[in-house]
């Protein structure tokens, strides 16, 4: 099934979405994380173990990153709480958009929805930290509002 111009565009603010959720987890956004996920986003376009579909997602997430990141940065609420809930919401919204797309393709992008919420938590540990992460960024790189993948 093919989705609406107006779910694209909601999809397409799924990575700056997760992005600024994981990062703003411990209640501070960090360059580290957002470096981190304009490279992971960058790197996905070239994923050959994906549907093309998947790496062309990546390639118009990608050229319109800083963009969408920083006037969803801008928008969101200042309280740490509110922000987090607001974010949750429109991730969730995401299983909506996710279900209306072939099996194989909304397979493949949940799981790389979450393998990058995945690598952006890991971005902020120092050379001796690296990997490591609090109890809300755990929580966070989960995306437990998110349609489990045995579940599609």
């Amino acid at each position: 099934m093919k989705i609406t111009e107006k779910d694209r565009k909601k999809l397409l603010n799924a990575i700056p979405m997760i992005a600024a959720y994981v990062a703003f987890a411990d209640g501070e956004l960090d360059k580290k994380e957002v470096d981190s996920a304009k490279r992971i986003a960058n790197l996905r376009r070239f994923n050959s173990k994906v549907e093309p579909a998947v790496r062309r997602y990546y390639t118009e997430v990608f050229e319109q990153f800083d963009d969408r990141f920083l006037e969803l940065v801008h928008n969101l609420p200042n309280d740490e709480e509110e922000r987090s809930a607001y974010l949750e919401k429109e991730i969730a919204k995401m299983n909506g958009i996710i279900q209306k797309l072939d099996p194989l393709h909304a397979l493949q992008l949940l799981k790389s929805f979450k393998s990058f919420a995945e690598h952006v938590a890991r971005a902020e540990g120092g050379l001796l930290a690296m990997g490591t992460y609090g109890p809300r960024q755990d929580k966070a790189r989960k995306l437990e509002m998110l349609t489990d993948v045995d579940s599609l």
